[in-house]
């Protein structure tokens, strides 16, 4: 890893393996909970959210406090920013005041020119527009390891809305490093236009053909409003053809595990029932956040 993560462009395999390895050593003797260890107490980590988030906003600031570090958690509703500062005039104020790391999630892929221009300041990518995800697609992986022996034996199948999903970007990214058997992207097509014709994978718009002997399934998030204002479908429709339930998933492999990078819509993209099967690693997707994202924060740390 480099002195930032803003996307998985140049990390090896090695690399993505001792990051699940590092993120697991993490978890403490009855593997439930994740350890508190006092690493990084100079360290002053702050995170910049200009779009909603729980789940990386929350399991961050977990996993910088468990390792000791400083967590200030920049509230832009209460900031400059609403006086007319801009977003380069703030960032270089954080790093003024002694701020190591920023955590940044923006609707635009301005990450990139923020880590050039304030390059003693550390950055990592927390979701960027619908282009980059990558501690999510670290999560993915490491969730994936903990059921199935090699990642180059998998038939992964992802569902859902796939051109506005900067997961399926990351994680599209990241298991090309590590190997796969085949990829099956399905969906309304008017949610697929870019994985009509993918080289990574193929595109099925039927589920049932889609789910057929998978062993790993991705359901990604549909946002209501675009169901009922962009597509010839409508939400009865979609849910009729593409909601993962009970039934969807008899013709799947029987040792299949599936996920949802969250939140997730019950009743549109899964099946509440879905939820409680064994197979179902959302709850695990979440558990991990917090340990892989210990091991990211640990090795940037380190090559500081």
């Amino acid at each position: 890893m480099s002195h930032n993560l803003l996307n998985l462009t140049g990390s090896t395999e090695q690399d993505i393996l001792e990051l699940i390895e590092l993120a697991n050593s993490f978890k403490s003797g009855d593997l439930n909970e994740y350890r508190h260890e006092n690493l990084f107490p100079d360290k002053k980590v702050a995170s910049f959210f200009s779009e909603p988030s729980t789940r990386t906003k929350l399991s961050f600031e977990i996993a910088a406090c468990n390792l000791g570090a400083k967590f200030l958690d920049f509230n832009i509703e209460n900031s400059s920013i609403q006086k007319g500062e801009t977003l380069e005039d703030t960032i270089e104020a954080m790093m003024l005041m002694g701020v190591d790391l920023c955590i940044l999630r923006h609707p635009e892929s301005v990450i990139h020119d923020l880590a050039k221009k304030f390059s003693s300041m550390q950055f990592i990518n927390a979701g960027e527009g619908s282009v980059a995800h990558p501690s999510q697609a670290l999560i993915d992986l490491m969730t994936i390891r903990e059921s199935k022996e090699a990642f180059k034996d998998l038939k992964i199948t992802i569902v859902g809305d796939l051109d506005h999903s900067r997961v399926v970007s990351s994680f599209l990214e990241a298991i090309q490093i590590v190997g796969f058997k085949s990829i099956t992207f399905c969906g309304h097509p008017d949610l697929c236009k870019s994985y009509l014709d993918n080289p990574i994978g193929n595109f099925e718009p039927e589920l049932e053909t889609a789910l057929q002997d998978a062993d790993v399934i991705m359901a990604l998030r549909i946002q209501n409003e675009r169901l009922s204002e962009k597509l010839s479908i409508s939400a009865s429709d979609y849910v009729e053809r593409y909601q993962i339930n009970i039934n969807s998933l008899q013709v799947t492999s029987p040792e299949m595990i599936l996920f949802h990078p969250g939140p997730v819509n019950f009743g549109i993209e899964l099946h509440k029932e879905v939820a409680e099967l064994e197979n179902c690693k959302v709850k695990n997707q979440i558990f991990n956040g917090v340990g892989m994202r210990m091991a990211i924060l640990t090795k940037l740390f380190s090559q500081a």
